[in-house]
């Protein structure tokens, strides 16, 4: 799309505007693996007209709501309403698929995919899981401080049951064991990006509802060369394979997981396409939320590989043009501050940012996944596990530092925001040794948050605060 068109808003809501329908149907619709075909007219039915009222707070105007649920004032991006589609539908068409038989398991914010998607099973992260509890949970139609009341009263129940100190998780897990997400297993990694999985998983053992568990270890201190840790690995994943068959899935043959493989190696190189053409272009081509979807997307396809990376191609060949044509995003300015953003789970209000003067370049979260392919011949579940353990996020600290400064030298970043959320006990540690390493090497001003914002209306306006000042500071300093 080469223009940039402006939402549509009465009474305090926004919507699509009519008027890029045709040129929206033209882009065609999304092949399901677990659902039926989605035509271009379904979605563009149902994200106007269906969507709205069924969720209003998607559709708010007001600036007091978290990233996760506000749309652009702008529409720059045609595949934005086709992603936003896949976000706000999974659950009216997982409910169904798990009635057909596909299996859904609850996963780790940040992993590989490759096991799940080969035993034929839905593999949501918990964003995706508290996303599909707070929605229908709830009565449809409720306001964006109704949802946040809902949530808030399920994430203390669970602290109550497992610690007060639990980090934002705790709520994917109430919502499982409450009942109102309908999953079959709960069988994450168990990566050094958070320090509460593991308990929070064993904490089903106890639950009324025993939903099934498994957890693929991971050698925390390991090294991708050593050959104990990638067997130790693959034997986890192996056995993950056959939990997920207990549960319902199918046991695939080692050609089908190269298959799964060959398909996820092919979003990461459009992840990396996507990121690589918006940071190198000579005008910030698009809102910062239109970067940071994807690659946050590309962990997960909310259960839909196909779909998703058919749509990661449709977003890199609609950036391309742009970029080509020298499109600027139209509320970014012309010499942003840019931004390259670490932490897990954390997605910054974006479009309060691009206002303000800045663009977010990067972000350490799910990117670093997607800069490292499996490889595609021999041993599936050794190639998997090499890979992981390369991964920079879970690599220790000195070298997850080492990744994210080459990563914001790629990003011409003037700044960076090491965010983490209260409870998150290892985000929080690493922060301050991993933002002076990145600030003794590359000599950029580092903003510290700790934030009790994940998902909520809440607390968003005292840290929105701090990163307009910051970027005030950095564009004195760029002049």
């Amino acid at each position: 799309m080469l223009r940039s068109v402006k939402m549509t808003s009465h009474k305090g809501m926004v919507n699509f505007p009519e008027e890029i329908k045709e040129e929206f149907l033209a882009t065609g619709g999304l092949d399901f693996r677990h659902s039926p075909y989605a035509s271009a007219e379904e979605i563009w039915d149902f994200m106007t007209k269906e969507a709205p009222r069924r969720f209003p707070y998607y559709y708010t105007s007001s600036l007091y709501t978290s990233a996760a649920y506000r749309f652009s004032d702008y529409v720059e991006y045609l595949w934005i309403i086709k992603f936003h589609y896949m976000l706000i539908s999974y659950r009216d068409r997982f409910k169904e698929s798990g009635k057909k038989g596909a299996p859904i398991a609850f996963i780790q914010g940040g992993q590989g995919l490759e096991p799940y998607h080969a035993a034929g099973t839905i593999a949501l992260r918990p964003m995706s899981v508290m996303l599909w509890g707070g929605s229908m949970s709830a009565r449809e139609g409720v306001s964006l401080r109704e949802k946040a009341i809902s949530d808030r009263t399920i994430e203390e129940q669970g602290r109550r049951e497992i610690s007060p100190e639990s980090c934002h998780l705790v709520d994917g897990h109430q919502w499982i064991k409450q009942g109102f997400v309908p999953v079959d297993i709960v069988a994450p990694y168990l990566c050094t990006r958070c320090s509460d999985m593991q308990y929070l998983t064993e904490s089903h053992r106890s639950s009324a509802r025993k939903t099934p568990t498994f957890m693929v270890d991971y050698p925390v201190n390991s090294h991708p060369d050593q050959e104990w840790s990638a067997e130790y690995l693959a034997s986890g994943l192996r056995r993950l394979v056959q939990k997920l068959k207990d549960v319902g899935g199918k046991n695939p043959s080692d050609e089908e997981v190269l298959d799964s493989i060959r398909l996820m190696n092919r979003g990461r190189k459009a992840v990396r396409d996507y990121v690589e053409t918006w940071i190198n272009a000579e005008r910030v081509p698009g809102y910062s939320v239109d970067l940071g979807w994807l690659p946050r997307f590309s962990g997960e396809y909310y259960g839909e590989p196909e779909a998703g990376i058919q749509l990661a191609e449709e977003a890199c060949r609609e950036v391309e043009e742009r970029v080509a044509r020298g499109i600027k995003g139209i509320e970014v300015s012309e010499d942003p501050v840019r931004l390259f953003i670490c932490g897990s789970c954390y997605t910054p209000q974006a479009d309060r940012i691009d206002k303000g003067g800045g663009v977010v370049v990067g972000c350490d979260d799910f990117w670093n996944r997607a800069t490292i392919d499996v490889q595609e011949k021999g041993d599936p579940y050794q190639n998997m596990a090499k890979a992981m353990l390369a991964w920079p996020y879970e690599r220790p600290t000195i070298e997850r530092a080492r990744w994210t400064v080459e990563q914001v030298i790629k990003s011409k970043a003037d700044g960076l925001i090491f965010a983490h959320h209260w409870g998150c006990q290892l985000q929080s540690a690493v922060s301050r040794m991993l933002s002076e390493i990145v600030k003794k090497e590359t000599g950029i001003p580092i903003l510290y948050l700790e934030l009790d914002a994940l998902g909520k209306a809440e607390t968003i306006e005292q840290s929105e605060n701090r990163i307009e000042s910051f970027i005030e500071m950095l564009s004195v300093k760029k002049k």
